[in-house]
């Protein structure tokens, strides 16, 4: 299924802004479910741009401009297939089973079982943790499914409650948040389990419209988890949604949490003032006429 995606952050700045350094991770990432048919990336005022691979794998750019400005517009355009591969046999496994291969996971997994800038291990975390702790004769996969969506059922969604650099602390101590609250909050469970567990951001394409009249659905990038499963691999999970990943989810980037792949980030220099940012995204299913 191939999907146009189109992405513009434009920032205003009261004061001209100069020496501008931004790192942007915008290009949906390349992998056998999922391929990078097209991807374009406008930048106003005239930047250099150097692309590179960060310590994750995900394709990022830098963007510089020194002159002074007084906006900086970042358009991206993507055009992606997202490939449902075939389902590998279940290999079920009991979690007291799948511990005794934690020393070798620890070593090949470490960064995505230990704890991370918005996912660390408090006293707060590890008491939620209790109330949801795996058995020992449970299989690993039924439990991460059971977890994700007892996360969901204990927190609303709440879009004011915390903020792009809340940690799982947060969200349980506040008892609301967005997805990637609910993405943080799962990942730091299934680590303390010993599952290793990593943040994707990326997109949610809308569901085809029933209804040809109906307005279009409003968008953000969105955020959700991958776990290792014993069997299959890296499996996607949706906390906001309570369900595995479907074809519509499209990848990003991948990382141990938001702190390794905002989509835009940066410094600049400037003599005061404030700066305003808003962002324009259109996700929408396309042919294969989008690539010519």
């Amino acid at each position: 299924m191939l999907f146009r995606i189109k992405h513009v952050t434009r920032y205003i700045y009261e004061q001209p802004a100069f020496d501008s350094r931004n790192i942007v991770r915008l290009a949906p990432i390349d992998a056998p479910d999922q391929r990078r048919l097209a991807f374009n990336l406008e930048v106003t005022p005239a930047a250099a741009v150097v692309e590179f691979s960060d310590a994750f794998g995900n394709l990022a750019h830098s963007i510089d401009i020194h002159p002074p400005h007084t906006e900086l517009v970042i358009s991206s355009t993507s055009v992606v297939d997202r490939i449902v591969p075939p389902a590998p046999p279940p290999a079920p496994i009991a979690i007291r089973d799948y511990l005794t291969g934690d020393t070798v996971r620890t070593k090949e997994y470490a960064e995505f079982l230990n704890p991370s800038r918005y996912v660390p291990f408090s006293e707060r975390l590890r008491k939620f943790f209790w109330s949801v702790r795996p058995e020992l004769s449970e299989d690993v996969a039924t439990y991460t499914e059971r977890m994700i969506h007892y996360v969901r059922n204990q927190f609303a969604y709440d879009g004011g409650t915390t903020h792009v650099h809340s940690t799982v602390d947060d969200i349980l101590t506040l008892g609301g948040g967005v997805c990637q609250d609910f993405a943080h909050l799962s990942i730091g469970l299934l680590r303390l389990a010993g599952i290793p567990a990593r943040y994707v951001s990326g997109y949610l394409a809308p569901a085809p419209a029933k209804d040809a009249n109906a307005a279009p659905p409003e968008l953000a990038s969105h955020a959700w988890i991958e776990a290792m499963l014993p069997g299959t691999g890296w499996t996607g999970f949706d906390p906001t949604h309570r369900i595995r990943t479907i074809v519509r989810h499209i990848r990003i980037a991948v990382g141990r949490d938001y702190n390794d792949l905002p989509p835009v980030s940066g410094v600049y220099e400037s003599k005061g003032g404030t700066r305003l940012m808003a962002y324009e995204l259109e996700v929408s299913q396309t042919s294969h006429d989008a690539v010519d």
